[in-house]
């Protein structure tokens, strides 16, 4: 396997973190770097460790600048990046990303579960045959999701029952 070419110098990169820390929407990776094949995935899927990856081979940057910019630790992207963590919480996916100055993909779902099936166990029939659940994840998400019910729910009238309170 052929090492790619580098997107940009390790001076480049620090010039243009030290101007992001003076202006939040400079970007610091070059356009290309975007628009690399794997890289628009790694996004798409909001793949934090492949990004890190990409982001380690096609550039200069350090674990130490990356994570400045993403407001992590070094230690963090490390474990990143070598997947023994990922990031679960969305917001913080995506303040990673925007940390970054990653694009928003312009196919990014409204969630970013669509398209997945959550499978289930659920138990084992009398005969010995398991019994799987296959769910959309959406259709799973949104059943698992408290909402504030819009009206009150009124209560129900009070007993009528002639021995109300039942004594102690």
């Amino acid at each position: 396997m052929t090492a790619e070419r580098p997107l940009a110098t390790r001076a480049a990169i620090e010039a243009a973190i030290t101007v992001r820390e003076l202006n939040p929407d400079h970007p610091v990776l070059p356009a290309e770097f975007w628009t690399h094949p794997a890289v628009a995935q790694a996004v798409a899927r909001l793949d934090i460790t492949a990004l890190l990856r990409r982001i380690r081979a096609l550039t200069p940057m350090t674990q130490e600048q990356i994570a400045r910019l993403t407001g992590t630790t070094q230690a963090t992207i490390s474990r990143i990046e070598h997947g023994r963590t990922q990031p679960r919480d969305l917001d913080r996916v995506r303040a990673f990303l925007t940390g970054l100055g990653a694009p928003t993909p312009e196919t990014a779902r409204a969630n970013p579960l669509d398209g997945y099936t959550v499978r289930a166990v659920i138990a084992e029939d009398p005969d010995g045959h398991t019994v799987v659940l296959h769910v959309p994840a959406p259709a799973l998400t949104s059943a698992l999701s408290y909402t504030e019910p819009r009206e009150p729910v009124p209560l129900p009238p009070p007993p009528t029952h002639p021995d109300w309170p039942p004594p102690r």
